[in-house]
């Protein structure tokens, strides 16, 4: 390829990329690394070889409070760094899924603590025996979880699990009102527990897919 064509090949890309994406004031995107900005000033600034850049700032998720919040400084982003603009819809639901992340690792970090050692107690009497109920076969949530995965052969969140679990007769909820929720809590409590021999891998934000 000459230099010219290549001159002219970069050219179109970047032509391409700036009809894609003309961030405005206010929008937000999300980036190739997983961030996601707010764009402060939309004016593109030829950066010669790296494209066009602009002015924005990085939106940072606090656990402890539960909300998003932009960074206090700006920094200059490229149109290739971009990989999608975010609705409003969906700006909320990334700080949702953030929200929920947070909520589980500190529910499934509160489980795996140490317990604190118990005084010894006297034992107490054996009980007399009894035949234990027969098993009604049905799959625990996250074993559920596992074969749902396994048949999709595609990241899913837990949401969508419980779905496919309901559809599938696998497993339903007893009644609980947020049972993503708790299926979220309880694969990164394996994936924390266990490490490489967990059933469950995080693929992305909110989205799991199975390790066997």
């Amino acid at each position: 390829m000459t230099n010219k064509t290549r001159k002219t090949t970069t050219k179109s890309a970047k032509t391409a990329r700036a009809q894609a994406f003309v961030p405005r004031k206010g929008e937000h995107y999300e980036t190739r690394s997983g961030q996601v900005l707010e764009v402060t000033n939309g004016r593109l600034k030829d950066e010669g070889d790296q494209g066009a850049s602009f002015a924005g700032r990085t939106i940072e998720f606090h656990a402890a409070t539960g909300k998003a919040t932009p960074a206090m400084a700006t920094d200059r982003f490229y149109l290739d760094e971009l990989v999608r603009k975010l609705s409003k819809p969906d700006y909320e639901e990334w700080i949702a899924i953030q929200r929920r992340e947070a909520e589980a690792l500190a529910e499934a970090q509160a489980t795996t603590a140490p317990a604190e050692p118990t005084k010894p107690s006297t034992p107490a009497k054996p009980k007399p025996k009894t035949r234990s109920p027969k098993s009604t076969g049905k799959l625990s949530q996250l074993d559920a979880a596992v074969q749902v995965l396994a048949e999709a052969g595609q990241p899913m969140t837990a949401k969508t699990m419980i779905e496919a679990m309901a559809t599938q007769g696998l497993w339903t909820s007893p009644g609980g009102k947020t049972p993503h929720a708790t299926l979220y809590a309880a694969i990164l409590r394996e994936i924390q527990n266990k490490g490489a021999d967990a059933r469950f891998q995080k693929v992305d934000r909110g989205q799991f897919t199975t390790s066997k």
